[in-house]
């Protein structure tokens, strides 16, 4: 029993010194030869294929939005937030209770407390 653990230990510390020796070779890789960037033009040229990192879409990708779905748009669609109006504020440069000077400032408070949204099918003015 004693000798089978000590077996299994020695094949063990076996393995790892024979893989670990493997990582650590002294192979280095040259620093010579062709960029990659003139290997991928060079077959890019042969190929007379244009790669589709460099096509071009006309309008700047405009073409495309009206067939994109994403959440925010099917939402809006959908569920369109009710008006909900703003009224900006003017705070007037003032003192602080520590009698430190606050700069003047505008902020902008919303009529209701939170956004609303219309049912499907509601109309919205």
């Amino acid at each position: 029993m004693q000798i089978d653990c000590r077996l299994h230990l020695i094949i063990i510390s076996l393995i790892n010194v024979l893989v670990l020796s493997g990582c650590g070779s002294s192979v280095v890789i040259p620093d010579t030869g062709p960029e990659i960037l003139d290997v991928y033009e060079s077959h890019v040229s042969e190929t007379n294929v244009q790669p589709r990192m460099f096509r071009t879409l006309r309008n700047d990708r405009a073409d495309l939005a009206a067939y994109t779905r994403s959440a925010a748009n099917e939402i809006d669609l959908i569920f369109p937030v009710l008006p909900n109006p703003e009224i900006v504020l003017y705070i007037y440069p003032h003192l602080s209770p520590k009698n430190r000077p606050i700069p003047g400032y505008s902020t902008v408070l919303r009529m209701y407390e939170k956004d609303e949204y219309a049912m499907p099918g509601e109309i919205t003015p």
